[in-house]
């Protein structure tokens, strides 16, 4: 057999597929993470095609694959599949896409080792750094120098009497563990007089078969079994280790009395036989959660796999607990707050049919499966399902390549959905699914905006209304809850001289610097660089620093001085960078140990919290002004979110949103919370523009250190795309370049070519295949969530 094999590294210059023999004996399939001999090394390969010997000539002598590094860890052929549809989407190289699929991405690790040469009649002390070398088969030279001095090592590296060899380490070989069998056929009269090895022989009787392990844990040693298997009595044969499940599970939840649309939502999607893709637009309460859960059963019934997305690592707990009171230890989670071990646990326990739902956040849609059934897709209008870091895929995209390869649905809900979501169901493409009301009857908030120009007239230059302080103040005497929203973090959102109107900056980013109040410090919100606030303008001296801004710091603070007993936590980046920080900051809040929950958007996703009964929004039109076309349609599906947080439980909800555009299309949609009439004058503006979901858009960021270097290869590219366009005809409009929406980060200048048409098939293969593309520090986004 021919194995076609992309090696797993990153470097440009050998991005193509190379072939190698396959020996007989080993067990290579498509998808195989093999180690194969590449120049003067070895490296891993992925194995993406298999042919007969015969099918193809060479001019040339194929090398042969070496070993396979781990059964457990290839890749089925839906995911190479993907892998590669990813490549040629996304443009980038066959091994980063196919490294979205693996937990540890590198499967050999190079390492040079002390090894024993030619004994030369050494010195007593020689021969003994000699024997320990050769005892140990290969050792480091550190740990050789910390037990015989660094000088003893150099002199034998030296004479030849040891070697320094570089080896090839198997980062993902398979996990195997003991496991005893009794031979029946044996004579065990011989146990009579050895009690122990009888009592093991009874329970290996009444077992068929044991680990090790789970011997040791019964009170049985090893040594015992030891002793039995060389007497012919037991076998001892080794087996993949078995993954285990998330833990016991202590509550449970019995399905509820369904409404009618949920029942018509569910039966839609159960006879669905092509595989098709549906948006289930529910408002907010409605029960989407139940309908996740109730088909999740029936596809487990079948004997299929769940694969479950959340937008927020926070938001896992809150679905995994209810998903586990359903499913018991059915359910494992993957996300990046996971240490390595648990997460390669749970990749294998889904890839070898041990489990049938996983849940997590964007990378989880990379999760092996054996059969899948259903992917879910909640939240899926949220922006964190695009990554942001090369390559730069679209979770819900990917999400549907590899259901079509399985033919099964494709859930994504939201009370929210995007705007090119709802087209596209509109359309016929995908399925439109509607949970017009809450579950229980239940009413949807009453909004209230206040109009901040009209408070700032009144010498009203508080972070909280009058208006929301009294909501808050209800709130808490009836012994209810608060969620406040300000999507900004920190204490002050930029610091300027009032003298000059300097602004303090980051010295390598082309952003004001944030001031932190519970450090003392500026930061940077782009690289994390500190600095010590100025007591002195460095402009001009003037000692006139004012504070400007308000982030949920200063929020916090705020709160805390209006209402002193009031129990108040803040959820935002700062206050979750510890592993499951989010999480147990949203269960404290459940339970009910803080009144008021004050963050940024983070607490707008998804959170379904009984005794919240009022809501406020600072800030409401904070993103309308951004630079980028999806700045209204973020903005009411956030507003529309956070409003729909209050109001879930018994009592009705009431919310108040502040904004200085109190007229503003989006925030008078958002306060009605009418997605349709929102979703209408977008989509006219979008037609207008020819922006998504009429057109394609592809996104080439330039940067470099120096600035002329920046423009000099965005113009060379520009160029070379508009000679295509013009000499293939093609309907492709090219803008820019153009300096970014910020001009330098991390020391590095931005400049920005913008791709835009109907299709834009035909100029990927173009820029694929362009070396000039791809050259550092050039990045290429397709379908750019900026």
């Amino acid at each position: 057999m021919i194995a076609d094999i992309i090696i797993n590294t990153t470097a440009k210059q050998v991005q193509q597929t190379f072939s190698y023999t396959v020996p007989d004996s080993l067990p290579v399939q498509v998808g195989s993470r093999v180690l194969v001999p590449f120049g003067r090394r070895c490296e891993e390969g992925i194995v993406i095609a298999l042919s007969r010997e015969n099918s193809r000539t060479f001019s040339f002598t194929l090398k042969s694959i070496i070993d396979v590094l781990s059964v457990q860890h290839g890749f089925q052929e839906e995911m190479v599949r993907t892998a590669l549809w990813i490549r040629d989407y996304y443009l980038c190289n066959a091994a980063e896409a196919l490294r979205l699929f693996m937990v540890e991405k590198k499967g050999v690790r190079c390492q040079r080792r002390i090894v024993g040469g030619t004994l030369h009649g050494a010195a007593a002390v020689d021969e003994q750094i000699y024997t320990a070398v050769v005892h140990a088969g290969a050792v480091s030279r550190k740990v050789l120098e910390s037990r015989f001095g660094a000088a003893a090592v150099a002199r034998l590296l030296q004479n030849g009497t040891l070697q320094e060899k570089r080896v090839w380490k198997n980062t993902i070989s398979d996990k195997m563990e003991e496991w005893l069998q009794i031979v029946p056929t044996v004579d065990t009269t011989v146990l009579k007089r050895r009690p122990k090895q009888r009592e093991l022989w009874e329970f290996l009787v009444r077992k068929g078969e044991c680990s090790l392990t789970e011997l040791r844990e019964n009170g049985f040693s090893r040594e015992v079994a030891r002793r039995m298997a060389a007497d012919g009595l037991l076998v001892i044969q080794k087996k993949m280790r078995e993954t285990t499940g998330a833990g016991p599970v202590t509550l449970s939840s019995l399905p509820w009395k369904l409404t009618a649309e949920q029942l018509a939502a569910i039966s839609a999607v159960q006879q669905d036989t092509e595989g098709r893709t549906y948006v289930l637009h529910g408002v907010t309460g409605s029960g989407k959660t139940e309908v996740y859960m109730q088909l999740a059963a029936q596809v487990i019934r079948e004997g299929k796999q769940v694969l479950v997305l959340v937008p927020e690592i926070a938001l896992t707990g809150q679905i995994v607990r209810r998903f586990s009171a359903r499913f018991g230890e059915d359910v494992v989670v993957m996300h990046s707050q996971l240490s390595q071990g648990e997460r390669q646990a749970n990749w294998l326990r889904m890839k070898e049919g041990g489990c049938h739902i996983c849940i997590g956040a964007r990378s989880a849609v990379f999760t092996g499966v054996r059969n899948l059934g259903l992917i879910i897709v909640d939240e899926c209008h949220d922006g964190s399902y695009k990554q942001e870091e090369t390559p730069r895929y679209h979770a819900i995209e990917v999400a549907r390549t590899r259901a079509a390869y399985y033919k099964c649905p494709v859930i994504l809900g939201s009370a929210t959905p995007s705007v090119r979501e709802y087209y596209l169901a509109e359309k016929g493409i995908y399925t439109l699914l509607e949970l017009k009301y809450r579950v229980q009857g239940r009413p949807l908030p009453s909004v209230q905006v206040v109009d901040m120009r009209e408070e700032f007239q009144r010498g009203r230059y508080e972070v909280l209304s009058p208006t929301l302080v009294e909501l808050v103040e209800h709130t808490l005497q009836a012994g209810n809850q608060t969620i406040i929203l300000l999507n900004r973090r920190g204490f002050s959102t930029f610091v300027m001289c009032r003298s000059c109107g300097f602004v303090v900056k980051c010295n390598t980013c082309d952003v004001p610097m944030v001031y932190h109040k519970d450090q003392e410090l500026l930061r940077c919100h782009y690289c994390e660089a500190r600095r010590e606030i100025p007591k002195t303008c460095p402009a001009c001296g003037s000692p006139y620093i004012k504070f400007f801004g308000t982030g949920t710091e200063k929020a916090a603070a705020e709160l805390h001085d209006i209402f002193p007993a009031a129990r108040v936590i803040r959820l935002d980046q700062d206050t979750t960078r510890r592993k499951n920080g989010g999480d147990r900051i949203i269960e404290a809040f459940r339970r009910g140990d803080y009144d008021i929950l004050l963050g940024t958007q983070m607490v707008a996703k998804g959170h379904d919290f009984m005794q919240v009964t009022a809501v406020g929004i600072l800030a409401a039109d904070s993103l309308l002004n951004l630079p980028n076309y999806l700045a209204a349609e973020r903005t009411f599906q956030l507003l529309t979110q956070a409003a729909g947080r209050a109001g879930r439980g018994a009592l009705p909800g009431r919310v108040v949103m502040q904004t200085y555009a109190p007229e503003h299309y989006v925030v008078q949609y958002a306060k009605q919370q009418d997605f349709k009439g929102f979703y209408k004058e977008e989509l006219a503006y979008r037609k207008t523009f020819l922006y998504p979901p009429f057109h394609q858009l592809i996104r080439i960021l330039f940067q470099d250190e120096q600035e002329t270097k920046v423009w000099q290869s965005a113009h060379t590219i520009a160029s070379l795309l508009r000679s295509y366009v013009q000499e293939q005809g093609e309907a492709v409009e090219i803008i820019g370049p153009f300096v970014d929406a910020v001009k330098k980060v991390r020391n590095k200048y931005r400049a920005v070519i913008l791709l835009k048409g109907a299709d834009l098939t035909a100029i990927k293969k173009r820029i694929q295949q362009s070396s000039a593309c791809f050259q550092k520090g050039i990045i290429i986004d397709v379908d750019p969530a900026w």
